[in-house]
């Protein structure tokens, strides 16, 4: 059996058309590959690796294992304060120490906090403006945030 020159272009047309479609899921499990093993940012500014692979929970190395659930905050104590007063943030699914990257009061008033448990930060208020903020604890997998009254 012949082909006439149209068929064969079809034909090669079809091959390139299904090694393209074979090549874009390959790039599509490349960029899940690459998003498991994307960096983490870390209380102190330090950067630590997160090379997990894509059907594992969320980890971080050197063995803490992170909540997969978005923190949340119950009660802040006191929930107002002045800069350098210590305050406790009790709630839940914080991770182990090591697993919430930032406890900020209001946009960009990064604090230093020490992560005790699962279940409790304390943080003490850093300079800034006086008023009304949100007091925000940042995780592994997301945010919560609560009012607080700078003095």
């Amino acid at each position: 059996m012949t082909m006439t020159p149209v068929a064969r272009v079809v034909g090669i047309l079809a091959v390139f058309a299904f090694v393209g479609e074979v090549g874009l899921a390959v790039a599509a499990e490349e960029t899940k590959k690459e998003k498991a093993s994307a960096a983490t940012a870390q209380p102190g500014g330090g950067i630590q690796s997160n090379k997990a692979k894509a059907s594992e929970s969320p980890r971080l190395t050197k063995g803490k294992s992170c909540s997969g659930a978005t923190p949340k905050i119950k009660k802040v104590t006191p929930d107002e304060g002045k800069t350098g007063d210590k305050v406790t943030i009790a709630g839940e699914h914080f991770g182990e120490p090591g697993c919430v990257s930032m406890v900020s009061f209001g946009p960009g008033g990064a604090a230093k906090f020490t992560q005790v448990d699962d279940r409790t930060i304390t943080v003490t208020v850093p300079e800034g403006k006086k008023g009304m903020e949100l007091l925000t604890v940042t995780g592994f997998t997301g945010e919560d945030s609560k009012p607080f009254l700078r003095k």
